[in-house]
């Protein structure tokens, strides 16, 4: 469809389903909502959101029946656009049969940050607003440290020397509490990696919900995180955030922000291209990460 004029438009549906990381990097495109969207996301977005947004529509699973039902709910809500932040084989369907105008990423330039994507999708539509970018000033509370990652990416793993070099440049630079994230999944890993550290760090690791990570995420004076979740939640609410990279996309997946940076080893990837397809694999990708180059570019969202 083409640009839907706002003399037209009444209610506006917005679907994000995918990943944490992903749904997070849409957060704020939906903010940007000129009214109040209905979001149609999965049982973990309807967790991360609805705190934000009263009208979810969640999809329980992928299951055939359950998309038909998740269609005929849409068909009666009549709404005026649908803009289809998730652009895949379910999404278009979902679009398709729900008698509604709808937005998705056909001729959308791919080869750019994820909410900046999903932002240029979202503005076809003409319900949407320019992103939020104002920072908000940070109090000295804590900072966390996001190392770990699934079974499936320890590929995102740091080295255990690199977490203590970086451990031991914050504390003497800050001198603040850190907290360790990280899901049940990942416990073991950061409990080991705790006590390893030369700073006093509670860890919090498999203890807390989803709406409970995101208030810590809120409320912390500095992230650095690896590429994941919790570091684009981070971003999202406007904490400070250093996202660390080696062995996937950092051009496609850096956090979202001007008070975020995305960081790489500049020796490895001497080029400053970043891998073709991600790397599930182990690798000495992190092992000249300058941590002093992030806190350089923050300094002005650190000093606030």
């Amino acid at each position: 469809m083409g640009e839907v004029s706002m003399a037209t438009v009444g209610k506006v549906g917005i679907i994000r389903f995918s990943a944490l990381g992903d749904i997070a990097s849409a957060l704020p495109v939906m903010r940007a909502c000129r009214e109040e969207p209905l979001i149609i996301t999965s049982p973990l977005g309807e967790s991360l959101l609805r705190d934000e947004f009263d009208d979810i529509l969640v999809l329980q699973n992928k299951r055939l029946g359950t998309v038909i039902g998740l269609v005929r709910a849409l068909r009666k809500r009549r709404l005026e656009v649908i803009t289809d932040l998730q652009s895949n084989d379910r999404s278009k369907i979902i679009c398709r049969f729900s008698a509604t105008d709808y937005v998705n990423s056909n001729g959308i330039d791919q080869q750019q940050q994820t909410t900046r994507i999903l932002h240029d999708i979202a503005m076809r539509s003409g319900c949407f607003q320019s992103l939020d970018m104002a920072p908000e000033p940070r109090e000295r509370s804590y900072i966390v440290l996001n190392a770990g990652s699934s079974e499936k990416w320890i590929s995102k793993r740091l080295p255990v020397e690199k977490w203590i070099e970086i451990s031991r440049l914050l504390d003497e630079r800050f001198g603040l509490e850190f907290v360790l994230t990280g899901s049940a999944d990942e416990r073991e890993y950061v409990q080991s990696l705790a006590r390893h550290l030369p700073v006093s760090c509670r860890v919090v690791a498999g203890k807390t919900s989803l709406p409970e990570l995101k208030g810590i995420l809120r409320e912390a004076f500095l992230t650095v995180s690896t590429d994941s979740g919790p570091m684009h939640i981070s971003a999202v609410m406007k904490t400070p955030t250093m996202g660390l990279f080696g062995a996937t996309n950092w051009i496609r997946s850096a956090p979202f922000g001007p008070w975020s940076i995305a960081l790489y080893d500049r020796r490895y990837f001497s080029d400053g291209t970043p891998p073709q397809q991600s790397q599930q694999q182990p690798g000495p990708y992190y092992d000249n990460i300058d941590i002093e180059q992030g806190l350089t570019q923050l300094q002005t969202y650190l000093d606030r």
